[in-house]
């Protein structure tokens, strides 16, 4: 199981919201880059980065931070935020990101997302699921909708798509341990991968995750924090995958 670091962006700085709250914002530093070397420094194989603007607004914003990673990380990057079109997804790849990931345009564009996946290809596309109560939450979390989890998954395979993130809103940024009941459930819907955000707070959260077979586990809060120590998490899990196989 892969260990990525979070870093979301908002007005350039490195920020973590709670449970998606924007007037409940931390900034932890201004330097997106030197954050970025940081978390590679570490272990980090992958980042997984979020423009905040972008996800509220539907016009992504940061492009200067979101430069500044790329050009501080060699390691592959995915991103999520303001991706609306298959057009921008082109052009962040174009730009030097790997994998591009569809929130808000998996609900009300999918044919976006499906020109993207052809376009693309399997393997630069992932979709958020981004759910509270079961229920997928969209333009930043803001707006409820009617359509279940594990139905937008299952949409989502219909058009091609073979990667999703599992994010429980309400537990995002406050540390209180994954939703490992959704996370299973999930898991035995689908036959792609899932890599899953929302309540880490310990190397023990991330092996009950790594023990329901998701590809990867998205780490915030709890490594600013300090809470996770981001290099010894990733050995951890690396001596577990390397014991069970």
């Amino acid at each position: 199981m892969e260990i990525l670091p979070a870093i979301d962006l908002r007005g350039g700085h490195c920020v973590r919201l709670t449970q998606g709250d924007y007037d409940r914002e931390t900034v932890f530093d201004d330097d997106p880059g030197a954050v970025a070397k940081r978390w590679v420094d570490q272990g980090a194989r992958r980042l997984h980065v979020v423009d905040l603007d972008g996800a509220r607004d539907g016009v992504r914003g940061n492009a200067k931070a979101l430069s500044a990673i790329i050009e501080a990380s060699d390691v592959p990057i995915q991103l999520g935020g303001g991706v609306r079109d298959s057009a921008e997804a082109r052009r962040l790849i174009d730009m030097g990101v790997d994998r591009v990931i569809f929130g808000t345009a998996a609900i009300e564009a999918p044919d976006e997302v499906q020109a993207a996946v052809e376009d693309l290809g399997t393997e630069h596309v992932i979709v958020g699921v981004d759910a509270k109560d079961g229920m997928i939450q969209t333009r930043g979390w803001i707006t409820q909708s009617e359509v279940s989890a594990i139905d937008l998954a299952s949409q989502m395979v219909e058009l091609g798509v073979h990667r999703f993130i599992y994010t429980d809103t309400s537990r995002d940024g406050t540390m209180t341990h994954p939703n490992f009941d959704a996370v299973a459930e999930l898991k035995h819907n689908l036959r792609y991968p899932i890599i899953v955000a929302g309540g880490i707070s310990s190397i023990d959260d991330l092996v009950g995750l790594a023990k329901l077979g998701v590809e990867g586990a998205i780490s915030g809060m709890a490594i600013y924090s300090r809470a996770l120590d981001l290099k010894r998490a990733i050995e951890t899990i690396d001596a577990m995958t390397t014991a069970n196989n």
